[in-house]
């Protein structure tokens, strides 16, 4: 068995420039030494604010490297902002608008796919928007009005709030099932965006998925509010990757052989899976509310993001570590797989590490969202990778 070396920082400073570093064991086995730094860094916004509100959700990273993109979601101005991860300072902004040729739906976007030509698409989950870089819209495409030639869904299935588009912006996947909130995926909905042709495969990657959701009714008949396991897809070469917020497991769908297979994966420092121990319906909202309490405190895995510069992808994972008073004390794991996704390592972070929705790999480095005083700021966490 080889030895494991971590190198954890004492104190994370705002503003710090390298990390302070003290040594610990892991009892994992890995063929790998792993260890790692950690600093903050803040964005220079200049004259303007950086949109913080939604905790940077609806952004991308281009290709890159270089920029990052923030779309401005629920402002009354939208726009996209650019940012020069070179210089960490915010370069223009992309303003969009709701009316008009290039008008969007509506202000709140919910995800941002950053093109090698440098257009992007924006999504609300109903309508997928295709932008140059001077806010001139390209195409759109409306998932209600099925414009693509090929398969048609019939009436009593819709696109359901799932998606992940291709590198190259050539395959749009979503997921698709039933009318109803709390209805299962039944399979994917595979959009070529480069020849406006659509196809449908069913896939019971998510029948089992109801275990771990609970759904507030009014009046007992009309669905209100829903919790769930969260579903992650990415496209990666020819495959897709589906994997869930309550499972310690990915699946790989094959889309040129269209063969389906999974790994599962063990933890030594959380849940292997969601408990799912509440009620799966409700009609008080009191009720939906300490469910969700019971939920917020189960495993929860976050999705797989590649580190090109060390040939690894990432996984965070987090779940309750103890109550103080009222609030949920998390521990935070971080996870290393190798490119055929064998599980190299995991490693517990500092207690005061909190997770944010938004992260990403860059150069070799981890970033992590941070609002400081409604200015925007990464920390950043740079392994680094040792053969024994």
């Amino acid at each position: 068995m080889n030895k494991i070396r971590l190198l954890t920082p004492i104190i994370l400073s705002v503003l710090a420039s390298c990390g302070i570093k003290e040594s610990a064991k892991n009892l994992t086995s890995s063929s790998v030494e792993f260890s790692y730094e950690m600093d903050t860094v803040m964005v220079d916004a200049g004259e303007e604010f950086i949109h913080v509100n939604w905790q940077i959700i609806t952004s991308d990273l281009s290709a890159d490297g270089k920029y990052f993109y923030n779309f401005k979601t629920g402002a009354n101005k939208p726009g996209l902002e650019i940012i020069d991860m070179e210089n960490l300072k915010l370069e223009r902004v992309i303003p969009m608008s709701l009316d008009g040729p290039n008008g969007l739906r509506s202000p709140y976007v919910s995800r941002v796919y950053i093109l090698p030509d440098e257009t992007f698409y924006l999504s609300d989950n109903y309508e997928v928007y295709h932008f140059d870089q001077q806010g001139d819209k390209l195409s759109s495409l409306n998932y209600a009005k099925q414009e693509f030639e090929g398969e048609k869904l019939p009436e009593s299935k819709r696109i359901q709030l799932n998606e992940t588009l291709s590198a190259n912006g050539k395959l749009l996947v979503a997921l698709y099932g039933g009318e109803k909130m709390e209805d299962p995926a039944e399979g994917l909905a595979l959009f070529d965006m480069e020849n406006k042709n659509v196809s449908y495969k069913p896939l019971e990657v998510s029948k089992n998925l109801d275990k771990y959701q609970s759904v507030l009714y009014y009046n007992g008949e009309q669905p209100m509010s829903m919790i769930l396991a969260n579903v992650h897809l990415q496209l990666r070469n020819d495959s897709l990757l589906y994997s869930n917020t309550a499972q310690n497991k990915v699946f790989f769908y094959n889309l040129k052989t269209d063969s389906l297979s999974s790994k599962d994966y063990t933890s030594i420092y959380t849940s292997n899976e969601a408990a799912g121990n509440y009620q799966k319906r409700t009609d008080s909202e009191e009720e939906f509310r300490e469910i969700i309490k019971e939920k917020d405190k189960e495993v929860n895995y976050g999705h797989l993001f590649f580190d090109k510069y060390n040939d690894v992808y990432w996984r965070f994972a987090k779940e309750m570590d103890h109550m103080k008073g009222d609030t949920i004390m998390y521990k935070t794991v971080l996870t290393a797989f190798d490119p055929s996704f064998n599980q190299l390592h995991e490693e517990l972070l500092p207690s005061d590490f909190i997770l944010p929705y938004k992260y990403f790999a860059r150069n070799g480095m981890i970033y992590t969202f941070l609002n400081i005083d409604d200015e925007l700021a990464f920390v950043r966490l740079k392994p680094t990778f040792t053969n024994e």
